[in-house]
């Protein structure tokens, strides 16, 4: 998939492997994170390949997609963990790179402030914080008290608002949009977090590819099975 403009342009991959279902799975993740993949690897910053498979001398960063390491070059272990592969293009396309994967959401949400509630809805999310459509806006600082059910499991969460974009600054905006940074006293919340958005990542994929989340493609990614597993 290619975009025109100069967006795209600067962030273009190349995925070579014998298994043309997983590179639709990748370049379908890729573009969740605004890279775009294009057939011709000379094209692209960035090429991922299949360790094996002989590629024309090009000037692009060869990442090798490898069971087992390499003595010399870079290379992603398979199954690849989605959050290296975030960083690793991060690293590479960004001087200052993100460092976690964010997954768009849409999910009931209580915003506790001292002794009040209000309702939300969580709109985007990552192992670190998360978006919130809110009723009301809320000042730079303020520390709240987050109650979102995720898959099943009832996540309470001290976080602290980074930012307020008041309703009506941008099109289709007709509340606060609030932006939290979470603050759990359990630390392996942030791990079990990581996983389901790792997890919500491939299912969104799989969904838009149509490709059944059992698929053998699916092998080359390190996909979580229980979210809520602590590690």
């Amino acid at each position: 998939m290619l975009l025109g403009g100069k967006q795209s342009d600067v962030k273009q991959v190349a995925i070579v492997t014998r298994n043309q279902k997983f590179n639709r799975l990748l370049g379908s993740l890729l573009a969740d994170w605004k890279f775009f993949t294009v057939d011709d690897p000379s094209a692209a910053k960035v090429v991922f390949a299949e360790r094996g498979i002989d590629l024309p001398e090009i000037d692009s960063q060869i990442i090798w997609l490898t069971p087992m390491p390499l003595s010399e070059g870079s290379f992603l272990l398979t199954p690849i963990s989605l959050t290296r592969l975030y960083l690793l293009l991060e690293m590479h396309y960004f001087p200052t790179p993100r460092r976690h994967i964010r997954v768009a959401i849409e999910a009931k949400t209580g915003l506790k402030t001292g002794a009040s509630w209000q309702d939300c809805k969580l709109v985007s999310l990552s192992d670190r914080g998360g978006r919130m459509v809110c009723e009301n806006e809320l000042p730079r600082g303020t520390q709240v008290q987050l109650d979102v059910m995720l898959s099943g499991r009832q996540i309470l969460m001290p976080a602290e608002v980074l930012y307020c974009i008041p309703a009506g600054d941008a099109p289709g905006r007709s509340r606060p949009q609030v932006g939290l940074l979470f603050k759990p006293e359990d630390k392996k919340v942030i791990n079990m977090l990581r996983r389901y958005v790792e997890r919500r990542s491939v299912e969104a994929a799989c969904a838009r590819e149509d490709i059944a989340l059992n698929d053998p493609c699916l092998s080359w990614i390190d996909v979580p099975q229980d979210s809520w597993q602590e590690s």
